[in-house]
C-alpha cells in the first residue's frame, strides 16, 4: 500500500526555557505545500528545524515517508530533505557556481554549465558564476540558496521565510518559479511564511501557530473567510470588529461576516455605503486614506464607526 504521508510528526514536544513546542499530530501528504504561519516566537522555525532533523524533540518522532529521523547519523538531517535556512547556509568564500552545484551529483561538466547558466538567469543573479557568495546582496544570497535547493532535487523541501530578503519584483518571480517547479516535480514543501498572503497564493494548507501550538488550520480561502482567532482575522488587513450585540440583525446575517465569541467581523471590501445605510440609517464620512494602493473610508452610522474599502459615501 502506498504511504499516505510524505512527512509526519507524532507526539512532538520540545522545551526551551519557558517556551514549549507541542505538536501531538501533524502530517503532509506527498506533493502537498503547507505553510507555517504565526507571530514571532510562535514556534514556526523551531518546528521546521525538527522536521529537517537538525534538532531532536524531547519526545516524539518525525517520519519522512516510512523512515524516522535517526539520532545516530554523523551528519544531521535526512536523505532527500533539503532545508533552506534564514541564514541561507551558503559557503561564503566558494563561488556562486560551486554553491549552486553543492547538492548536484553525477553530472557532466557541460551539463553542469547549462544548469548553472539557466538557474542564474532564472534567479536574476547575473552571469558571473565565479563570484564568491559573500559578494552577493542578502536578496541575491537568498535566491542562490533556493536555487541550490531546487537543483538538489529534494523529496521534501523546507523553506524558512524564503521571501524575507527579496524585493517585490524578485518575490513575484520566486513565487512563480517555485510554483511551477513544485507542480512539475510534485515535491512536498513546508514553508515558514512571514506574510499570510504569500502563503495563500501557493500553499494548499496553512497551519497557524501560537505559543508553540497549532491553533487553526485550513486553506487560504478558509482562513480568510472564517478565521478562528483574532490574529488571523487581522492578518489579511484591516477589518470591521464590533460587539455582536451592537450589530444590526441584517449585518449579522451578512454572507461574508464571521463571528468569534461575542465579536462580529466583516472585511471592508464586503461593506458599502448602501448596505450600511439600509442597516443603520444615515452614513457620514469621517476619514479617507490610501494604503498600499487601496482607498479606505472610516464612516459613522447608527452610533458606530465602520470601515469601508474604495467606498463612495454620499
Amino acid at each position: 500500500m502506498a504511504n499516505p504521508y510524505a512527512l509526519r510528526a507524532d507526539g512532538l514536544s520540545l522545551a526551551r526555557g519557558a517556551f514549549l513546542l507541542s505538536v501531538p499530530e501533524w502530517s503532509v501528504a506527498p506533493g502537498q505545500v503547507v505553510a507555517l504561519y504565526g507571530p514571532s516566537g510562535s514556534g514556526k522555525s523551531t518546528l521546521l528545524s525538527l522536521l529537517a532533523g537538525q534538532v531532536f524533540a524531547d519526545s516524539g518522532d518525525v517520519w519522512v515517508g516510512r523512515n524516522p529521523h535517526s539520532r545516530d547519523r554523523l551528519i544531521a538531517g535526512h536523505p532527500g530533505v533539503v532545508w533552506v535556512k534564514q541564514d541561507f547556509g551558503l559557503s561564503p568564500y566558494r563561488s556562486v557556481r560551486d554553491n549552486l552545484l553543492d547538492l548536484v551529483l553525477g553530472k557532466l561538466d557541460d551539463e553542469e554549465d547549462r544548469l548553472v547558466r539557466r538557474m542564474m538567469r532564472t534567479l536574476g543573479l547575473g552571469m558571473d558564476s565565479s563570484r564568491p557568495a559573500h559578494s552577493l546582496s542578502g536578496g541575491e544570497q537568498q535566491r542562490l540558496s533556493i536555487g541550490r535547493a531546487l537543483l538538489g532535487r529534494p523529496r521534501v523541501l523546507l523553506l524558512d521565510e524564503p521571501f524575507s530578503h527579496v524585493d517585490g519584483y524578485h518575490k513575484e518571480r520566486l513565487l512563480q518559479l517555485l510554483g511551477a517547479w513544485q507542480r512539475k516535480t510534485r515535491c512536498t514543501v513546508v514553508m515558514v511564511a512571514h506574510d499570510v498572503r504569500d502563503a495563500a497564493r501557493w500553499a494548499h494548507r496553512i497551519d497557524v501557530l501560537n505559543d508553540g501550538r497549532i491553533v487553526e488550520s485550513g486553506s487560504g480561502a478558509q482562513l480568510f473567510a472564517a478565521p478562528q482567532t483574532k490574529p488571523m482575522a487581522y492578518a489579511w488587513g484591516p477589518v470591521n470588529e464590533l460587539p455582536w450585540a451592537r450589530v444590526p440583525e441584517s449585518l449579522r446575517a451578512h454572507p461574508h461576516a464571521f463571528r468569534q465569541g461575542r465579536r462580529w467581523f466583516l472585511r471592508p471590501e464586503f461593506l458599502n455605503s448602501d448596505v450600511l445605510r439600509e442597516a443603520c440609517g444615515p452614513v457620514s464620512e469621517l476619514e479617507r486614506w490610501n494604503e498600499g494602493g487601496t482607498t479606505y473610508v472610516r464612516a459613522a452610522a447608527g452610533g458606530l464607526h465602520w470601515l469601508l474599502r474604495g467606498a463612495d459615501v454620499r
